[in-house]
C-alpha cells in the first residue's frame, strides 16, 4: 500500500503542542515537559513507533485513572551508589527521568549509579534515558520490562515482554553510539505503526493466534504474538524480567496489563537505570578518541556485495535527528488526524502544520 501523506512539524511546535495536551489532561507543567521530551525525542530520532503516536493512549491513561496525575515519586531504598524509587503510578517517562537523573547524580560521587524503579508505567524509548548520561561524560544504560506481547523461544503465545534495553556512549567527532533494541524481532510499537499506516510487515516479525507467521500487523491485537530475536533475545528478555521485575519488586509477565488497552489499570512494571562516570577509569577525551578510532576501524571493513556502508548503532537515528531538526518531524496523516482529534477534545491549539489535511 502507498504510504500515507506526511506532515512535517517543526520540533519546537510539536514539543509545545504535546506539553499543552498533557497540561490540559491534568499534569503539572514540569511533568508535561518531561513527557513531551520523551515522545518528541523518539520522533526526532525516527523512532516514530514510540513518539506522538502514543499520545492519545497516554492521555487516556490519565483520564481513565490508570496513571496518576499527581504522583509522589519517592526513594524507598537508598545507598551511596544505588537506590530504589517508587513511581506512585506516574506515567513511565516521569519515573524513568527521575531515576536516570538520580543515577547520574550518584555516579558523580561514586563512579557508578544504579537506580531501580517500581510501580511505574510504559516508559517509551529506553535510549532517551540512557542518553541522559552523555552530557555528563558518562555511559548510560536503561532497561524495562512490560506487558507480555512476545512468545518465548519455541512458544506460540504472548507470555513475556519484549523488554527493551538501551546503551549510550559518547564519541569525539561522530555522533553518540546508541544501542536501543527490543528483544523481539521488531518492537510492538513498530507493528502498531505499520497497522496505522496500512502497511504489511515481514513474515518473521509476528505469529497470529494460530501460531502461524503473518504479514498482517493487525494480528498483534487479535491474539498474535511478537517473535523473539531467537533464543538469545528470549534469554535477555528473561533477565529483563529478573532485573526490572523481580529485583525491583515489580510485576512480571502476565501480571502486567497492556498499558495501551487497559487504560484504567495500573501497570506496575519496573525498570533499571545505570550511569558510569568515564573519568573514574580514563580521561573522557581519551575515551571519546578511542571510540572514534573504533568507529573508523569498523567502517573500514570491506563491504559485502550490495552493502553501502558500515553503520554504528544509533548512527541512522543520529542522522535522522539532524535532518528533522531542519525539515521538521515527519508525522503521517493518520497520526496527524489523531492529534487533531485530541486537540479538539482537550481544546488545545494544534500546530499549523498539522491543522490542515496535507495535499
Amino acid at each position: 500500500m502507498k504510504n500515507p501523506t506526511t506532515c512535517f512539524v517543526p520540533v519546537a511546535a510539536l514539543q509545545s503542542y504535546v506539553v499543552a495536551v498533557f497540561v490540559a489532561a491534568g499534569l503539572v507543567e514540569a511533568d508535561a515537559v518531561t513527557m513531551a521530551d520523551s515522545l518528541v525525542a523518539a520522533d526526532l530520532r525516527g523512532t516514530h513507533s514510540h513518539g506522538v503516536i502514543r499520545l492519545p493512549f497516554l492521555v487516556e491513561r490519565l483520564r481513565q485513572g490508570g496513571a496518576n496525575l499527581r504522583p509522589q515519586i519517592r526513594v524507598v531504598q537508598d545507598a551511596p551508589a544505588t537506590a530504589l524509587l517508587d513511581g506512585d503510578r506516574a506515567l513511565g517517562a516521569v519515573t524513568a527521568t527521575a531515576a536516570m537523573r538520580l543515577a547520574v547524580e550518584k555516579a558523580r560521587t561514586q563512579g557508578v549509579g544504579f537506580v531501580t524503579a517500581r510501580n511505574s508505567d510504559f516508559i517509551g524509548t529506553c535510549a532517551h534515558y540512557a542518553m541522559m548520561a552523555l552530557p555528563h561524560d558518562m555511559v548510560g544504560l536503561a532497561w524495562t520490562n512490560g506487558f507480555p506481547g512476545m512468545a518465548p523461544a519455541g512458544g506460540r503465545s504472548n507470555t513475556i515482554g519484549n523488554n527493551p534495553i538501551a546503551f549510550a556512549a559518547p564519541s569525539l567527532s561522530h555522533g553518540p553510539v546508541v544501542l536501543d533494541m527490543a528483544l523481539s524481532v521488531a518492537a510492538g510499537g513498530r507493528i502498531r505503526l505499520a497497522a496505522k499506516n496500512g502497511e504489511k510487515i515481514p513474515h518473521d516479525w509476528l505469529v497470529d493466534s494460530e501460531g502461524l507467521p503473518t504479514d498482517d500487523p493487525a494480528a498483534l491485537t487479535s491474539g498474535g504474538a511478537l517473535l523473539p530475536l531467537g533464543y538469545k533475545g528470549y534469554g535477555l528478555a528473561v533477565f529483563g524480567e529478573i532485573l526490572c521485575g523481580a529485583l525491583t519488586g515489580s510485576r512480571i509477565l502476565g501480571e502486567i496489563p497492556a498499558w495501551f488497552r487497559a487504560t484504567d489499570q495500573a501497570i506496575g512494571n519496573g525498570h533499571i537505570h545505570m550511569a558510569v562516570d568515564i573519568r573514574r577509569f580514563v580521561e573522557p577525551e581519551a575515551f571519546k578518541q578511542r571510540v572514534d578510532t573504533m568507529v573508523s576501524m569498523l567502517k573500514a571493513t570491506p563491504l559485502m556485495p550490495g552493502a553501502r556502508e558500515i553503520l554504528m548503532p544509533g548512527e541512522r537515528a543520529w542522522r535522522t535527528e539532524q535532518a528533522q531538526r531542519a525539515s521538521g518531524i515527519a508525522v503521517p496523516e493518520p497520526v496527524a488526524a489523531d492529534l487533531r482529534q485530541l486537540a479538539a477534545l482537550l481544546r488545545v491549539d494544534v500546530p499549523s502544520s498539522l491543522s490542515i489535511h496535507p495535499s
